[in-house]
């Protein structure tokens, strides 16, 4: 023992550790921490000119990492549990450490993890990731090896209620145009494809009813683009009418259906069989919940930008290769049109209810009651259609009224908690749904013990960020 260093020895090897090396805390004095004689483990860090140097404090580093080379990603393990901290959980697993984010130990949101474990209990929980930084022999910083895992990874995921949800819809269909010359409008076209089909000038003036000079005009139109020489078509002039008859056939039977915007992504997009057989939407409602950005998104997807979802959806198993084809036609932009005079029709999809909670408690808080809230970083919405209402205490005079929001499809009462991350737009409305009779904050219900009651203001638009 010296000084400034100590020495251990196992078997014929000696190696040197400072004091930087011996403990975590600062060590001002070896035989502060060692004696002769004491039984210890060391790592050996290097080997130079003046012979081994070594680390008792990396000792534990190096268990940790023998003990993760035996387990992999997806393994279950049991641990007890060291320490609880307010972002997740430190279980000790049988050498080596697991960490549990707080988000991880169940498919509920929790605020403490003391809600859901308690220091010295045994679980078991499923390894997510490994982490052993590299370099961890020089630098002291990479010495934290540990495991990444989840509680709730162990258990199904509860599964969620559904509603039926009316949603805005976007009627559409998908849309085909041969890619013409500019200038060359339908009239043209048409003149091309009567000469194409052997018609003559004068058989073309008899079935259009325009003179010769403006037909004479027409063909030095498509003379100069050479699509037409001497009223015979080009070569040129054939592809373009077979462009044109390919883009026909797939108009004369579009593919027709309807983007739901602000539904979830996998159920956005419905059929018109779908639609026909829902139930009618409310008279007197405002118009359902709606992305605008999306649906001019959508509407702007052309050939192969066509999302898949779409074609496995709404394209029929005989009609895909036939889509695909007219895709890869460089003659045809094939794209999404907006269709019919209706820009948008109500549609029901049948939704998650834990879907629609995560989106109001984001930004909200329940005015009665604690409906479920999921874990943090769940899929959630993010536009509703809510009634805005008047709180009424009825044994409080003078109180100033309170602003609650009905959310008619879980059929909750919510107040908002977070302004900034709210937009809110009043919407024309004048028929409401049925709100919730008056009852304590206990939830004991009675008009006779009520302490408030609702009046309907208005309907409106409520988007959550």
């Amino acid at each position: 023992m010296a000084d400034k260093f100590a020495k251990v020895v196992s078997g014929d090897l000696t190696a040197v550790v400072f004091p930087g090396e011996m403990a975590d805390g600062f060590v001002s004095d070896p035989t502060d921490f060692l004696s002769p004689g004491q039984s210890t483990e060391f790592v050996l860090l290097k080997n130079d000119v003046r012979g081994w140097k070594a680390s008792i404090r990396a000792a534990p580093e190096a268990i940790a990492r023998e003990a993760l080379a035996k387990v992999e990603e997806g393994d279950l393990v049991r641990g007890c549990v060291l320490e609880l901290k307010d972002r997740g959980v430190m279980v000790d697993v049988e050498g080596f450490q697991a960490w549990i984010p707080i988000g991880e130990l169940a498919w509920r949101w929790v605020d403490h993890p003391s809600e859901v474990v308690s220091i010295g209990e045994e679980i078991e929980a499923k390894i997510t990731r490994i982490e052993t930084p590299e370099g961890w022999l020089a630098d002291k910083r990479q010495r934290r090896a540990k495991a990444v895992a989840s509680l709730r990874a162990c258990v199904s995921e509860p599964e969620s209620p559904t509603v039926a949800v009316a949603f805005s819809g976007m009627p559409f269909k998908v849309w085909a145009v041969a890619k013409t010359p500019r200038n060359c409008d339908a009239v043209t076209t048409f003149v091309l494809e009567e000469i194409a089909g052997g018609q003559s000038r004068d058989s073309i003036a008899e079935t259009t009813g325009l003179n010769l000079a403006t037909l004479e005009n027409i063909h030095t139109f498509l003379a100069d683009e050479s699509l037409a020489n001497n009223w015979s078509a080009t070569d040129r002039g054939r592809e373009l009418v077979e462009a044109i008859a390919s883009a026909r056939e797939l108009n004369d039977d579009p593919i027709r259906g309807l983007f739901a915007s602000a539904a979830p992504q996998a159920a956005q997009l419905l059929s018109l069989h779908e639609h026909h057989k829902q139930q009618p939407y409310p008279r007197g409602w405002p118009r359902p919940p709606f992305h605008k950005t999306a649906e001019d998104d959508f509407a702007k997807a052309t050939d192969e930008a066509l999302p898949e979802p779409l074609i496995e959806k709404l394209v029929p198993e005989d009609k895909r290769s036939g889509l695909a084809r007219l895709q890869e036609d460089s003659r045809l932009r094939i794209f999404l049109r907006r269709d019919g005079g209706r820009p948008w029709k109500p549609v029901f999809i049948e939704t998650s209810e834990y879907w629609l909670l995560a989106g109001l408690w984001s930004s909200f808080r329940p005015f009665f009651g604690e409906p479920y809230r999921p874990a943090n970083g769940s899929e959630r919405c993010q536009n509703f259609v809510m009634v805005r209402c008047l709180v009424v205490r009825a044994k409080q005079e003078d109180a100033q009224s309170e602003i609650v929001y009905f959310e008619p499809n879980t059929a909750t009462l919510w107040c908002l908690n977070e302004e900034r991350k709210v937009r809110e737009k009043r919407l024309r409305g004048y028929v409401f749904p049925a709100l919730p009779t008056p009852v304590h904050k206990d939830g004991e219900s009675g008009s006779d013990q009520a302490e408030w009651q609702l009046q309907p203001d208005s309907w409106c638009s409520v988007k959550v960020f």
